[in-house]
């Protein structure tokens, strides 16, 4: 039942929205398991099947859920690869377009990083897991990336070794964690005078920095992230229709 809203005027398709999204969250929802049905839903939460179907449609419109025509509706889990294919074009030695290979090179346990906390909304004294990740095509670094996770959301990534990561992280985050990567904020700048390790690149080379903020289904910040690429592989691509 809806009992958690009556002190509220908040629409009942909304309220069962709420309750859908808290259900995902908080049973960490396998996304290759179909919900409930709109009659069950209607039947838990004591509401017609309209109202469920509304609640539905609007999850589907923000992206959380996705419906499959004879199977059901299901968890969606965003492309993010499609970001990075929007500021960068990558080719391979056959001039097909690639999407690079995620290589965790360094993954330990730091001291809280005000800046840092103030992104991931956590107090400033609380601990961080720092991890340096690359991408890679044809054993050439194309990007490089530096991640801040809270610890206290990421408990078995402690002492976990750089090679025990998985290529995709974030299948990887809800997989040993738990944590579902449901949206994202990004922010593009170019920049020079940043010297990275993995990239190579001479002071004076122009790079792109791509500064992330991911979010779960709730909106809480759960990943912060920086990407370095240089300047001559960056370009930026949009559909309009």
């Amino acid at each position: 039942m809806l009992t958690n809203f009556k002190q509220f005027k908040m629409p009942r398709y909304e309220q069962v929205r709420w309750h859908i999204q808290t259900l995902l969250t908080e049973s960490k929802w396998d996304e290759n398991t179909a919900l409930p049905t709109e009659q069950e839903f209607a039947d838990k939460y004591q509401v017609s099947v309209g109202t469920v179907r509304k609640a539905v449609e609007k999850l589907v419109e923000e992206g959380v859920l996705m419906k499959q025509q004879g199977r059901g509706t299901f968890l969606k889990r965003p492309n993010f690869e499609g970001s990075l294919s929007r500021f960068f074009k990558f080719r391979d030695k056959d001039a097909c377009y690639v999407v690079p290979m995620g290589v965790v090179k360094k993954a330990v346990t730091i001291e809280a990083v005000d800046a840092i906390n103030k992104k991931l909304n956590i107090s400033k004294n609380k601990e961080l897991i720092y991890i340096e990740r690359v991408r890679i095509v044809e054993n050439t670094v194309m990007l490089s990336e530096r991640i801040w996770l809270p610890k206290s959301m990421y408990q078995p990534f402690v002492g976990l070794a750089p090679e025990d990561f998985e290529n995709l992280l974030y299948p990887f985050y809800y997989k040993a964690c738990g944590q579902f990567v449901s949206s994202a904020v990004e922010k593009l700048f170019f920049i020079t005078g940043h010297v990275d390790s993995y990239l190579g690149n001479e002071a004076q080379e122009n790079l792109v920095k791509v500064c992330r903020v991911a979010k779960n289904l709730k909106g809480d910040p759960i990943e912060y992230r920086e990407s370095y690429g240089l300047a001559k592989d960056f370009s930026y691509e949009i559909n309009i229709n």
